[in-house]
């Protein structure tokens, strides 16, 4: 079972409010939102999400692979992107009483894709393409690199977003020395293992620097990303 979770250091935020999450039967794993403060007083919403995967199984009807390279349950993760619209607009903004909002997680989908297109058009802006470029990626899969990790932001808060790291702890490392056991012997699981972060995960952990006093030079706050599986 995959679920999502934030983990957050006390001694540079605080939560403000309760938790949220949304019971809308379009997710996979449903997203959970939380309203950070800093020591400053400053305020920002942080949802963290996991969109369906392109696994094809069970796929059927517009959720087939439509050979246009975004592969199954497209649709699927474009109604997952539009509830998140709208579920942060009527949820989590109006209990939050601050615009600031950092949407992150494993989308699923890659920069160019029919999902992104649908959360740019809803006015966040895509911090890895506009802090790193369009050769960032985050996974490597059968040779072919992308991005399935993302950090968007609204309008107000893509102001204060003054640096994204993608570290390639894992992407760019062989899978033989990945987490998974199923397919190693005994003395490969003791040989092949090592007490670091390399190939912790298939996903590139991503870090992102806001200034959230809006002029970059402010009060600084480091939200990274980790995908764990």
């Amino acid at each position: 079972l995959i679920k999502v979770a934030l983990i957050y250091k006390p001694a540079r935020v605080t939560p403000e409010g309760a938790w949220l999450t949304d019971v809308n039967s379009v997710w996979s794993r449903a997203p959970l939102a939380q309203t950070f403060r800093t020591a400053g007083g400053e305020r920002f919403s942080v949802v963290v999400n996991h969109f369906k995967s392109k696994s094809c199984l069970g796929a059927s009807g517009a959720n087939l692979d439509q050979g246009d390279g975004q592969s199954c349950y497209n649709a699927r993760r474009v109604l997952q992107a539009q509830r998140l619209i709208a579920w942060i607009a009527s949820t989590v903004l109006p209990a939050a009483g601050d615009p600031d909002v950092l949407i992150i997680g494993d989308l699923n989908a890659g920069m160019r894709e029919d999902p992104l297109t649908a959360l740019t058009a809803g006015g966040y802006v895509n911090l890895v393409y506009a802090l790193v470029g369009p050769s960032a990626y985050s996974y490597v899969f059968d040779g072919q690199s992308g991005t399935l990790d993302y950090a968007l932001a609204d309008a107000g808060l893509a102001t204060q977003a003054s640096g994204v790291v993608e570290w390639h702890a894992n992407a760019d490392e062989p899978s033989v020395l990945d987490y998974n056991e199923e397919f190693k012997s005994p003395g490969q699981l003791m040989s092949l293992y090592s007490p670091d972060a390399f190939r912790s995960s298939d996903h590139d952990p991503l870090a992102i620097e806001l200034s959230l006093d809006g002029t970059g030079g402010g009060r600084k706050v480091w939200m990274p990303l980790v995908a764990v599986r």
